[in-house]
């Protein structure tokens, strides 16, 4: 069954071209026209996406990848061209045109794209950086998982906060090098990338995650949205925060004291040294 936003698109008539027009004008009004536009995904919207790759304008070419970055959604419509045109853009001369070819590159979900995105991860601009960890988010290859194992320490915090996150809860290969990355942000001064680092070490159910959790709380008044993940996924018995980004009214010294009695039921448990 259709959800209601699938039916409107249905019924909605609008031409294509017309709505890459409208999207092209302001990309965040109005918000159905992209969607329209990679709903269809027909050989149409797929020759409106590579026109406007192709467009001397710079603005034009990030419409163009942003169509073709999601033609037919989970159908994956025309997967061969859109990928080929895409890593064609990964080189374009404009910076803002490659993080967006990197991103769309990530919605396609094609591993030949892998080379491509792995020659510029390096790259000295921050968003072209990002673009790369969006476009290499959720495959398990080994390089990919040592490249955002790199972008997981990059001097830019939203880089770092998406690397955490592609290593943390989107994949589920387990290693010391994803651990030790995981570890090492929960040193980061920003919290939800201490959040995304905690949430995938209660993944992998890490020795030291109730430690590291309960530190995390001891930290901050407020329970974040992300340790209540965490909590979650060490001990489903803690109570359901996941309604909002912030649970002030959470019992913290509760939890504290849970997290505690967990600890030192879990020491007691451990034979003494030899």
């Amino acid at each position: 069954m259709k959800s209601r936003f699938d039916q409107a698109l249905d019924s909605d008539s609008t031409p294509s071209r017309t709505a890459a027009e409208r999207y092209r004008a302001d990309r965040d009004e109005p918000r159905n026209s992209l969607a329209l536009l990679t709903y269809r995904g027909g050989v149409e919207e797929l020759q409106i996406g590579l026109e406007y790759s192709r467009s001397p304008d710079a603005g034009d070419r990030i419409v163009g990848a942003h169509i073709l970055g999601q033609l037919g959604w989970s159908d994956q419509t025309f997967l061969n061209e859109s990928v080929t045109r895409l890593t064609e853009m990964l080189v374009d001369p404009d910076l803002p045109v490659i993080s967006a070819a990197a991103t769309a590159l990530g919605h396609r979900e094609a591993p030949g794209a892998i080379p491509h995105l792995l020659k510029i991860a390096a790259h000295p601009d921050a968003s072209v950086r990002l673009g790369v960890v969006f476009g290499l988010t959720g495959y398990e290859d080994p390089e990919v998982i040592r490249t955002l194992i790199t972008l997981a320490k990059d001097e830019d915090t939203e880089v770092r906060n998406w690397a955490v996150f592609g290593l943390g809860s989107q994949i589920e290969t387990d290693s010391a090098g994803i651990r030790g990355a995981l570890v090492e942000a929960l040193n980061d001064e920003d919290p939800e990338i201490r959040g995304e680092a905690l949430v995938g070490l209660a993944i992998r159910n890490h020795p030291s995650a109730r430690r590291f959790l309960l530190d995390e709380i001891r930290r901050d008044e407020e329970i974040s949205y992300l340790a209540a993940e965490a909590a979650l996924t060490i001990d489903e018995r803690f109570p359901d925060f996941r309604e909002s980004s912030a649970h002030p009214d959470v019992d913290r010294a509760a939890l504290i004291a849970a997290l505690e009695e967990s600890l030192a039921k879990e020491n007691a448990s451990r034979p003494p040294d030899a």
